[in-house]
């Protein structure tokens, strides 16, 4: 609990940080749209002023979500492949404690077979693994 208490305070004493007017309008500065060069004579007309409003704002905004892409969408990834990872070794971990897959019961609605399948020997499905599927004949 100590290192949330750590944390929350870290996380006030940034925002107000970021609060400050020194700090604050660098960022304003920053992410203002950058002034296109000035349209004279007879291209400086509504339609053409809006238009460049639009590029201007486009190329802000496609901006943004670049760099959502590369510093957020990437870290995610690589998190959930990292979760996924660990999820799948310790769903091994747990079917090694498992009996063998002869001492297994098969219940009555495993394996259900009204006729054999078109391949192999008949018995097992298209998508059969050894390692985690059974089937007892004699049963």
């Amino acid at each position: 609990m100590f290192p949330q208490r750590l944390l929350l305070r870290a996380s006030k004493h940034a925002s107000q940080q970021l609060r400050s007017p020194a700090i604050r309008s660098n960022f304003q500065r920053r992410f203002a749209s950058t002034e296109a060069p000035k349209l004279t004579g007879p291209q400086d007309n509504p339609f053409n002023r809006e238009r460049q409003a639009v590029k201007g704002h486009a190329a802000a905004t496609s901006d943004l979500w670049r760099k959502l892409s590369i510093y957020v969408t990437i870290p995610c990834l690589i998190i959930a492949a990292v979760n996924a990872y660990n999820l799948w070794t310790e769903h091994w971990e747990h079917w090694a404690h498992m009996p063998p897959i002869d001492e297994r019961p098969e219940y009555p609605y495993q394996n259900i077979r009204t006729k054999n399948y078109i391949w192999g020997d008949g018995d097992k499905t298209l998508f059969w693994n050894d390692e985690v599927n059974h089937h007892k004949k004699d049963e």
